[in-house]
């Protein structure tokens, strides 16, 4: 993937804010590899299980205005229960990533609409720390 500037300058700014979150919560992100400033790598640990390390690998086409992706294999190395998580298709099927609103076109026209304003990339790692942070987290998929 290849960002336009004015995406990879505002996407590096916001990273900061999601950068300082995670490390509050032993987590980490971990700047883009191999020049691509596109893709971001979110370190995340549940509460209930900080032994346990999740990988979002969250990639963006356009930032802020469209959500990012995390549909192949290698974007969600940890795969956590809890709803939205799909660990058979390796995704994230929520009102945070491209193919929550693939699956779900509705969405766009509803409260949960991608909004491109104030920090997105800041409440995509708040939202899957929530859900990891869940009552209702699972632990790891295993098959």
């Amino acid at each position: 993937m290849t960002l336009d500037r004015e995406s990879e300058l505002t996407l590096d700014a916001d990273a900061v804010a999601a950068a300082a979150f995670l490390a509050e919560r032993g987590g980490q992100l971990h700047v883009p590899v191999n020049g691509d400033s596109a893709v971001w790598w979110a370190e995340l640990h549940p509460a209930s299980d900080p032994g346990e390390t999740y990988y979002a690998r969250l990639g963006w086409s356009v930032y802020p205005a469209r959500p990012h992706r995390s549909s192949s294999p290698d974007r969600w190395a940890g795969r956590s229960l809890t709803s939205g998580y799909r660990p058979t298709a390796l995704d994230m099927c929520k009102p945070i990533s491209a193919e929550g609103f693939a699956v779900h076109p509705d969405w766009a026209r509803t409260s949960h609409a991608w909004h491109g304003d104030g920090n997105p990339f800041l409440a995509v790692v708040r939202e899957i720390q929530r859900d990891l942070n869940s009552p209702h987290y699972q632990g790891r998929f295993r098959a």
